[in-house]
């Protein structure tokens, strides 16, 4: 992914517009409220827009105006959950370590690295899970389409640049309708390249469910702080759930703000 120039400029822009707020306001903590201020959403909307942009390129197929109209509502949900990540990850830089405010010129400088995780690395990341998550929905429309007249075979790149989790998972070929295809359906992960085709049954040997499975598992698995397994939210069929973004991921883990989002 590469932002246009004024992409980036008007992410900052309202980013900037966020960080004086919370400022302005001391806000030394952060509440669902706060999702509705009109800077706020500011940023909720860029966000949302380069995200809305992902989806576009990544539809390959026709799919039905309800699932779009899912896809859109998920993204924006997730846009305004990865901004409330962002304004508490702000409010708890706007402290110094004696416990008082800090200097705008103090906090401003501190937060910058606030924009360049979430609205640069991170963002560029999410933005083609998106795309490749829309692509792989689509192509699921098409398959339920046909359903278990044919086998769905499980692709990787193929390359050096394959990580093993998924290289173990290449070729794996069972019907749509095995349970394998509801949690591993491509993409597993962030950069994730993995493809899955329709193939003739006659062509290619039919995979054991189970052992298929228990690959799926350990290609998700990935321990993280506290022993959390980190890959475990990519477990899901953005076709069969109609969401573009892992509904387990950290930012929506707050239920209250992923409802008051979706109101």
């Amino acid at each position: 992914m590469a932002l246009s120039a004024t992409e980036k400029g008007k992410l900052l822009k309202a980013f900037n517009k966020v960080a004086r707020w919370t400022f302005d306001n001391k806000k030394t903590s952060i509440t669902l409220d706060d999702l509705d201020n009109k800077t706020v959403k500011g940023l909720i909307n860029e966000i949302n827009s380069v995200l809305q942009d992902a989806l576009q390129a990544g539809i390959t197929y026709e799919i039905p105006e309800a699932m779009l109209q899912h896809f859109n509502k998920n993204i924006y949900v997730f846009s305004g959950a990865k901004t409330y990540t962002e304004l508490r990850e702000l409010s708890d830089l706007l402290i110094d370590d004696k416990g008082e405010i800090k200097s705008f010129s103090k906090f401003f400088k501190d937060v910058r690295q606030v924009h360049n995780d979430y609205n640069k690395a991170y963002l560029e990341s999410e933005y083609i899970f998106a795309q490749q998550s829309a692509q792989m929905a689509s192509k699921w429309v098409e398959f339920e389409q046909d359903g278990d007249e044919y086998n769905l075979q499980y692709r990787t790149a193929n390359d050096s640049r394959v990580r093993y989790e998924h290289a173990v998972l290449h070729d794996i070929t069972l019907p749509p309708s095995d349970p394998f295809w509801a949690k591993f359906f491509p993409p597993n992960g962030w950069r994730c390249r993995c493809n899955a085709v329709q193939v003739r049954k006659s062509r290619y040997p039919q995979s054991d469910s189970t052992t298929a499975n228990d690959l799926g598992n350990k290609a998700t698995y990935t321990v993280g702080a506290g022993g959390v397994n980190t890959s475990e939210m990519f477990r899901f069929n953005p076709g069969k759930q109609n969401v573009i973004f892992p509904p387990h991921h950290p930012y929506l883990k707050d239920k209250e703000v992923t409802k008051m989002l979706n109101e």
